[in-house]
């Protein structure tokens, strides 16, 4: 069966990753990402969401190609999205084969040992405060799921909106260069 509003059928710490990540996208929520991350991690979220800020940098720096988010509180988790959480679904699991491929996949070339050393700090961050992170299902769901997965808005559409205010440190061109 196909469910259209994904968000219904993410774990916590997904749903945790995919609002920060868009957050911090588009920059405009630096604050309420960190925010976030403490409430559910305690002490150690901080430092977890930062290195959430690493991970994005990672991707802009060395990434070939512009990934597709959709905008913060949309349901729908686009194919570059899923493909994120995947990174730190291996990270959990220690399956670290399965997240040097999808980090290839995603940045279209060799993914430097920075990018998946910060997605395993924030991945065992989240796993010790009972955040999970499952890949995405592979077999005849996977279709279904690819198909609804298609963004109703991207953050190239929000980013007018928000390039009046860019509170964190990060370099806002490596971001829109990188996110769409």
């Amino acid at each position: 069966m196909c469910d259209d509003d994904l968000s219904l059928s993410l774990f916590r710490g997904e749903r945790l990753l995919i609002g920060a990540i868009r957050r911090l996208a588009l920059g405009t929520g630096c604050p309420g990402a960190v925010a976030q991350f403490e409430f559910v991690c305690g002490w150690t979220g901080h430092e977890a969401c930062r290195t959430l800020e690493v991970f994005l940098q990672q991707l802009a720096l060395h990434g070939r190609r512009r990934l597709t988010l959709s905008m913060p509180g949309d349901p729908a988790v686009t194919a570059d999205e899923r493909a994120m959480l995947d990174v730190f679904a291996f990270a959990q699991a220690e399956a670290y084969e399965a997240m040097e491929a999808r980090l290839f996949e995603l940045l279209e070339t060799a993914p430097p040992a920075p990018l998946g050393a910060a997605a395993c700090v924030v991945a065992q961050v989240l796993a010790m405060n009972g955040c999970f992170v499952e890949p995405a299902p592979i077999g005849p769901g996977a279709q279904c799921w690819e198909a609804s997965t298609t963004p109703s808005s991207t953050a190239a559409q929000c980013a007018p909106a928000a390039a009046t205010t860019w509170p964190c440190q990060m370099a806002r061109e490596n971001f829109s260069r990188l996110f769409t």
